[in-house]
């Protein structure tokens, strides 16, 4: 299903995947899939492979992997990958701000770039950022991710000999679970407001 996707940000266009629906509907386990076994791979990291099997596959065109990995809790925006792995706590890591330059481009200040040189390197990066993701018990879901997360892939490619160079960001997106506050069972204050912001 990401394939086309994929190709297309090689070609130096942006991509954007995201999983959308209801809370304990599977969003997590497609975009980032389960631990256990690997066919339960899920979409980052089958892209992931993708990208450096193909990157490895084009001789004659040199392919840079970048990526950032942005969550949004509660409508802030905070950096899953600081240099600071140590984090215990969400507000600990680096507050992302966004802003829209003279063009109306949006850009985010204060978001890492980390370079990955493996395909190692990338899913080491994700297995990072999931870690610090914000995670609670809801009624209807005993692991529900109350935040949106992106996890963006820088790709920049440029053939050998030539003054080009393609820049393309694919976006992979695990929004979090849509909820009706009153249907959810949700009482205490602090998840009440997570469904609102979620929303």
């Amino acid at each position: 299903m990401a394939k086309d996707v994929i190709d297309d940000c090689f070609e130096g266009y942006n991509g954007t995947i995201f999983a959308y629906g209801q809370t304990g509907s599977g969003k997590t386990f497609t975009i980032t899939g389960g631990a256990e076994r690997y066919s339960d791979r899920g979409i980052i990291p089958r892209t992931l492979s993708y990208i450096f099997s193909q990157a490895a596959k084009d001789t004659s065109t040199k392919t840079k992997v970048n990526i950032s990995y942005l969550e949004i809790y509660n409508e802030s925006g905070y950096d899953l990958l600081d240099e600071n792995h140590a984090s215990k706590n969400l507000y600990d890591l680096p507050k992302v701000g966004m802003y829209e330059d003279k063009e109306g481009h949006f850009k985010m200040t204060n978001l890492s770039v980390h370079r990955a040189q493996t395909e190692e390197d990338a899913l080491n990066l994700l297995f990072i950022g999931d870690t610090n993701r914000v995670v609670s018990e809801t009624p209807k879901n005993d692991a529900s991710t109350r935040s949106h997360c992106i996890f963006i892939i820088q790709l920049e490619s440029q053939k050998l000999g030539s003054d080009v160079k393609r820049v393309s960001k694919l976006h992979l997106v695990d929004l979090s679970g849509s909820e009706r506050v009153h249907k959810s069972g949700v009482e205490d204050k602090t998840t009440i407001t997570e469904s609102k912001y979620i929303n």
